[in-house]
């Protein structure tokens, strides 16, 4: 049965809705199910494919705020358009709260309506990722992104963009970021705002990954210097 497309005229899933339940695999094998979480606030991240330099790039930025993800007992799940079996070493990124899935066919993204790229061709995509392509050098690995790619079906995994999903105890969505670019995802104000306010981070430390830790710092700063001058 062909998977339905989703346009710009699609009425998508949206905040106030119930996010749909799915059951999928890990890179061990393991099966997750979404409503297995109910209790605990979710965030659901739809990657392209597991050796998207892009999207490792990415994993890696939550990986750097996973411990503050996991104080506020907040469950991530990463969904890659990758067998199990390629998915090794985005999940070597991640921690106990944090599970890497794989959803070949895409069944997940249609329920969720996460959008391919629909403008231009592949040439033209590729030509579209040159001028950050830099910024995701570390992360390139042409042959496992040949191995991830090749075989019937894989242009999907290509041409899809990324989306978060923010799902409450409930299994409500709070909030949602459709992604345009490949290389986005949604930014980490919003994720801050998911934590509940008594679990977020209060250090204002300018080297914390909390957006409202750095801007206190600042503003300290700002102050016990405006303090010594007077």
């Amino acid at each position: 049965m062909p998977t339905k497309q989703i346009t710009d005229e699609t009425i998508l899933l949206g905040v106030g809705d119930k996010a749909p339940d799915f059951e999928l695999r890990d890179e061990e094998g393991n099966v997750h199910k979404l409503s297995s979480f109910r209790g605990r606030r979710v965030i659901l991240s739809f990657f392209r494919y597991a050796s998207c330099p892009m999207c490792l790039y990415n994993v890696d930025r939550l990986r750097q705020r996973a411990a503050l993800l996991q104080k506020a007992e907040i469950v991530t799940l990463c969904i890659f358009r990758s067998a199990p079996t390629m998915m090794q070493r985005a999940a070597d990124r991640t921690n106990e709260d944090t599970h890497t899935l794989s959803d070949v066919n895409g069944s997940v993204y249609t329920k969720f309506q996460v959008k391919p790229n629909l403008k231009g061709s592949s040439i033209y995509r590729c030509l579209s990722y040159l001028p950050i392509i830099g910024k995701y050098s570390p992360y390139v690995d042409l042959k496992m992104m040949y191995k991830d790619l090749k075989g019937k079906g894989r242009n999907e995994a290509k041409s899809q963009l990324p989306a978060d999903f923010l799902i409450d105890e409930n299994g409500i969505i709070v909030d949602v970021f459709r992604c345009k670019k490949p290389q986005d995802h949604m930014r980490f104000e919003r994720i801050e705002a998911f934590i509940p306010k008594e679990k977020r981070c209060k250090c204002k430390k300018k080297d914390c990954i909390s957006p409202t830790c750095r801007e206190n710092y600042v503003q300290i700063r700002k102050e016990a210097e405006s303090m010594t001058w007077h």
